[in-house]
């Protein structure tokens, strides 16, 4: 679950980290009360993905006046999918310097790392590629031993180049950070810009936390951040039993299966083969024929889709059923997808019969591998 800015902030300040005053609005008049209440500030528009400054999604206020203007401006606009429906209006920082400060999965080393620099506010993938020597790295162990003494980062952040007075209270907050982390089970929470003030104060300047969506029934201060677009294809799938994932937007080829491990390896041959998987969609067991139906037309929601491989194997779900189900959708599959079918299992002679009367590439004892050739061969044959 990837946390909204005004939403991580909020965790932050219950763990006691210093936050700026701000209020959550939603129209013009709104952001013109609260910069009444909060004096010069800064409207952001709470939306997930990077780039709002550059999109003119932040906007610096004196007067309610002007908070109210960048309130009209930026509700109702769009930023790489998303729309803006709602703002923080935060009150100004006075800004001595900005740093990094963050703790991430390493997925390379399966394991949790802190990142901090004195170069912050711009992307920490700019600082690791520019000034790769001023972002410092410390793995963390996993079962958290060690991470509260400040000794280590007092000794880093000093090497860093923090000024000595600042030492002890960055310290304090990476211990605090890293202690959240670990408490939210996190796979991203990250402050950039960490804002030291000119009045000497270390300040959250944003805030962006993403935990693990598995974990999230453990900790009631996060449900209530949940966002569910009901309309969406993921949401459709859950209702019907089946688990979907949109992978690469740029991909073109769709697989269901019944098992994630199955599906895994068809996207591995897909990939193998030269194509783009666009979207999974994992079957599970026991599938009935009105949920197949269901999982096909959700998978052909999906843009830019255009080759299909379901990859059936074992004794799970029926091959009977999910051909009915195929029988349904038909003449929306033919016009829309190409399409191979590898099946095996429970009634496969009776799936089989199906499909052929469809006219359906049919894999009954070849691999994978097999199939996911022969949807190539005849995706390059369609000219798809």
């Amino acid at each position: 679950m990837y946390l909204r800015e005004h939403q991580g902030k909020e965790i932050l300040r219950a763990a006691g980290f210093p936050v700026p005053a701000s209020q959550v609005v939603s129209s013009p008049e709104e952001a013109a009360e609260a910069a009444k209440s909060i004096g010069p500030c800064v409207v952001k528009a709470q939306v997930r993905a990077g780039g709002r400054g550059k999109a003119g999604l932040i906007a610096l206020a004196q007067t309610p006046a002007e908070a109210s203007a960048a309130a009209a401006r930026m509700l109702g606009q769009t930023h790489q999918g998303e729309a803006v429906d709602r703002l923080l209006v935060e009150a100004r920082l006075d800004i001595a310097q900005e740093l990094y400060l963050g703790v991430v999965l390493d997925t390379t080393q399966a394991s949790p790392m802190a990142l901090l620099s004195t170069k912050g506010g711009v992307d920490i993938e700019q600082v690791a590629a520019q000034h790769p020597h001023d972002l410092y790295r410390v793995t963390l162990d996993p079962l958290q031993e060690g991470i509260s003494d400040l000794a280590p980062w007092l000794s880093l952040w000093d090497k860093a180049g923090l000024a000595p007075d600042l030492l002890e209270r960055a310290a304090e907050l990476t211990v605090k950070l890293a202690e959240l982390f670990f408490q939210a089970e996190a796979f991203t929470l990250e402050i950039n810009p960490l804002v030291v003030t000119r009045q000497g104060d270390i300040v959250a300047g944003d805030c962006k936390l993403i935990v693990d969506d598995a974990a999230v029934f453990r900790h009631p201060e996060l449900q209530g951040f949940m966002e569910v677009d009901e309309s969406s294809l993921e949401a459709r799938a859950n209702k019907v039993g089946v688990t979907y994932v949109s992978l690469d937007q740029s991909g073109t080829i769709g697989v269901m299966a019944g098992g994630a491990g199955i599906c895994m390896t068809t996207m591995d041959e897909v990939a193998d083969s030269g194509g783009v998987p666009v979207a999974f969609i994992d079957l599970g067991g026991g599938i009935s024929e009105d949920n197949m139906t269901a999982a096909l037309e959700i998978m052909l929601s999906t843009p830019g889709i255009t080759g299909l491989c379901i990859n059936v194997f074992g004794g799970i779900n029926n091959c009977e059923i999910m051909a009915r189900g195929v029988r349904r959708v038909w003449p929306q599959l033919c016009e829309q997808v190409t399409m191979v079918i590898k099946m095996r299992g429970h009634s496969q002679e009776e799936g089989w019969a199906i499909l052929q009367e469809l006219g359906v590439p049919v894999v009954k004892h070849g691999t994978t591998t097999e199939a996911v050739k022969l949807l190539m061969d005849h995706l390059r044959a369609a000219g798809r």
